[in-house]
């Protein structure tokens, strides 16, 4: 894609206290976060949490049973003072799952369809021109979208999105009809796009790899509620609640409410780590390297050994004492009769053979305490 002038009117987005529930049920409670203008916002969540829902509502095709939305200093919604800013008045542009392309017009006309909508038709071909430029359409304006391939359609409906020069672009899965490959190289010119022109963006999809690489800052929710609004690195080296742990990464659980990262498991003994030696379960080779899957239960650990340690500030390894062969030991809170064992994952450069002992190292300032949900 070609460099453009960045957008001079990207805005901020604040929503305060937003709610909404459809027949009785509620399906987004008390939501406030503020979107800074010019950033890539990630809705992110597993189908039925929420996040289009409060996307929609940003766009005004949803009214919120209650709080307030405000693009910079203009509110666009309040349930209290009764404004509610119609979606044709927002200022918005729109990309979505399944392109909206008008069948029966050129990629030209598709562009200039929000122009001429808008009655802005001065110098229309030029500015059409200049966005089928910027996503490398320009040989395809007299084509139909039944000419183009998935990726040249989602790219038809990007231009038809900034050529109205909007100060923020809503995404609403624009991706996931595409396939891997293709997928992966639309996520680099999307984000291209956009942060060249500096337009605030609030991108809604459910997959990780999706929001990690391209966010900014990611709201992750769970049943109308958002856990964590963090960055992605924060997200995912300390996440706050036992949801977001379980849906961003992989996690190796000690219990319930502890967890540590498969990259922060040692194959080397080094000081102060602890020790655990624990049955392989099954291998699966990456390439350029190995993915070990450990069994991690009441049984093995009782062979494990285990030492009480000094753990990093405010953290507190839940242990239930039991006595194995005389002795007491440490057990994980996922052996008790509720849940038996649990599965943990290394990355190895070598081989291992499922039935086998595998040693392994944990150091105790990489073990992450979340909130129980």
């Amino acid at each position: 894609m070609k460099s453009h002038e960045r957008c001079l009117t990207s805005m901020k987005v604040r929503l305060i206290d937003i709610e909404k529930s459809f027949a009785g049920k509620q399906v987004i409670r008390p939501v406030s976060i503020t979107i800074e203008s010019g950033s890539f916002t990630t809705l992110l969540g597993p189908s039925g949490c929420g996040k289009t829902t409060l996307l929609r509502m940003i766009a005004g095709l949803e009214t919120p049973d209650a709080g307030e939305i405000w693009f910079d200093e203009t509110c666009v919604f309040s349930k209290k003072e009764g404004i509610d800013l119609p979606p044709e008045k927002r200022g918005l542009g729109f990309v979505f799952q399944d392109f909206a392309l008008w069948p029966h017009m050129t990629v030209f006309e598709n562009v200039a369809f929000g122009l001429r909508a808008r009655r802005q038709t001065d110098g229309l071909k030029e500015r059409v021109e200049r966005a089928l430029a910027a996503v490398q359409l320009e040989e395809f304006a007299g084509r139909y979208p039944h000419q183009l391939s998935g990726g040249q359609q989602q790219r038809v409906a990007f231009a038809r999105a900034i050529v109205i020069e909007p100060s923020c672009i809503l995404f609403d899965e624009p991706l996931s009809a595409l396939d891997a490959l293709l997928r992966e190289e639309m996520r680099y010119e999307l984000k291209k796009l956009v942060s060249e022109r500096g337009i605030t963006s609030v991108f809604v999809t459910h997959d990780q790899t999706e929001a990690m690489s391209m966010s900014d800052r990611i709201a992750v929710l769970n049943a109308g509620v958002v856990d964590q609004y963090d960055a992605p690195e924060e997200i995912y080296a300390h996440p706050q609640t036992q949801f977001v742990a379980h849906f961003v990464g992989k996690s190796n659980w000690l219990n319930e409410t502890q967890l540590f990262r498969p990259e922060n498991i040692s194959e080397e003994k080094r000081q102060g780590c602890r020790e655990f030696q624990l049955p392989v379960e099954s291998v699966q080779y990456l390439g350029d390297s190995y993915e070990i899957f450990l069994r991690y239960d009441m049984e093995t650990s009782s062979r494990c050994a285990l030492k009480d340690i000094e753990l990093g500030e405010g953290q507190n390894l839940a242990r239930a004492g039991r006595a194995v062969d005389g002795k007491k030991v440490s057990l994980p809170d996922c052996a008790d009769e509720d849940r038996e064992s649990c599965t943990w994952m290394v990355h190895s450069s070598k081989r291992a053979t499922p039935g086998e002992l595998y040693c392994v190292y944990i150091d105790p300032e990489k073990i992450v305490t979340v909130q129980e949900n």
